[in-house]
């Protein structure tokens, strides 16, 4: 990644991750002196998963799903809406999440003028996107807000 830096082209690191779309319940009733356990299912409403791409510090598009992040999926949001939002040039990082791999999805990156790369196997750690996800939650939690609340103006 350095080599690219040090040529002046943008990283571009790329990462889905899942909301839950009610808040997690953090008080419960039982007896005095008993443990509260949790076996009621409360028909919660799912998830909404996010597909995002982070440049630096800069949230550059993040895009929300009510249903599972799979190829189809991901390359529509990646030709619809991150192709049209990346500078010229740009160094496309993302996990290898067997989605991320598909021939036609990789080729209409590399075909707009951008590298791909594809970060080491278990390495989570290496993607700044996921400190991202982490801070979204964090603050979704602090200010009791709804998913699309939360990504409505992309302040975190």
């Amino acid at each position: 990644m350095a080599t690219y830096e040090a040529a002046g082209r943008a990283i571009v690191y790329i990462d889905e991750s899942g909301f839950a779309q009610d808040a997690p319940r953090t008080h419960g009733y039982a007896p005095a002196g008993q443990r509260c356990h949790d076996t009621h299912d409360w028909h919660g409403p799912g998830r909404i998963n996010v597909i995002g791409a982070l440049i630096g510090k800069l949230l550059v598009t993040a895009s929300l799903f009510a249903l599972n992040i799979n190829a189809d999926v991901f390359h529509g949001w990646s030709v619809q809406d991150l192709l049209p939002k990346l500078p010229s040039h740009a160094v496309v990082v993302m996990n290898n999440a067997t989605f991320h791999k598909r021939q036609d999805t990789q080729e209409a990156i590399q075909n707009a003028g951008h590298t791909l790369e594809y970060l080491s196997a278990y390495s989570p750690d290496l993607n700044p996107i996921e400190h991202k996800w982490a801070q979204a939650k964090a603050l979704r939690k602090q200010q009791n807000q709804t998913v699309e609340m939360l990504f409505k103006s992309y302040t975190f």
